[in-house]
């Protein structure tokens, strides 16, 4: 496993070998603050059984460290600036190697930059499914707000709640766009625990087709007991930021889909 590059920090790139993960089957679930993505993603990993990888914590824990890389991403958090988009996806990265022996996993609110969705599609894979939370920014951001307050977080921080969902929806919403009639929309307004029968219908495609490829894995087993596991492509196909996302792999159906809620509002402990 490689460790990261950040150009600036480590005067070398280190290239990490993904086959081990290109197999395996992950799904996106990308919405602003406060649109519940923890609350879908753990209600997601009930379902399919998949490991949940939250970029956001994968931050915060390397920021604890005292190396070039955790003190980069300490200084870039404290000044409030963005961190290098590469780097987040590095660390996704690490995880992923980190759990080999899962049979799928759920990248939470992640990408927030169609470049971001670029990178991993480079470098990792294309994503099963994206599911797309659509929240209205008035309600996420009251539940933004409640949050950072029961955390205690300065007011002029939870006074910022408003501008932060505002920031992060344009870049989901190119996001989604990108994607096309390939994401999954979930109207989160509502309570997203309530949406787990629907959620499971929304996946029965995805789990057929895990649950396919691993008797298939297991059939070539006993004939190839050297492999490591199917043969997947090792290179893909540059993609220019202007061009919208059309992977032949997603297994979503071809036109979009709407999951209306009508449940209470979200509990205050998920953003």
């Amino acid at each position: 496993m490689g460790c990261f590059f950040s150009r600036g920090v480590i005067d070398h790139e280190v290239i990490y070998d993904m086959t081990p993960i290109k197999h395996l089957p992950v799904i996106f679930v990308s919405g602003v603050p406060g649109a519940g993505n923890h609350t879908v993603a753990q209600t997601i990993s009930s379902i399919t059984g998949y490991e949940v990888v939250r970029p956001g914590e994968l931050v915060a824990a390397e920021a604890m460290k005292d190396t070039p890389r955790g003190r980069l991403i300490a200084n870039r958090l404290q000044a409030r600036d963005d961190l290098p988009e590469q780097l987040t996806v590095d660390l996704i990265k690490e995880a992923m190697l980190m759990k080999q022996d899962a049979i799928g996993f759920i990248l939470v609110g992640f990408p927030t930059s169609p470049r971001m969705s670029n990178m991993f599609q480079r470098q990792v894979k294309w994503p099963e499914k994206i599911v797309a939370l659509e929240v209205d920014n008035e309600v996420a951001a009251t539940r933004l707000q409640t949050k950072l307050s029961e955390l205690g977080r300065p007011e002029s921080e939870v006074n910022a709640a408003r501008q932060i969902v505002r920031d992060a929806a344009h870049k989901v919403k190119s996001v989604h766009k990108r994607f096309g009639g390939h994401v999954v929309r979930v109207d989160s307004n509502g309570n997203p625990t309530a949406l787990a029968t629907a959620l499971k219908n929304i996946l029965s495609d995805t789990l057929e087709m895990s649950q396919k490829r691993r008797l298939e894995a297991n059939k070539e087993l006993p004939t190839a007991p050297s492999a490591s596991g199917a043969t997947v492509p090792t290179s893909d196909s540059e993609i220019n930021d202007a061009t919208p996302l059309k992977p032949d792999s997603l297994t979503s159906p071809s036109n979009t889909q709407t999951v209306l809620i009508s449940e209470p509002a979200l509990s205050t402990d998920d953003q």
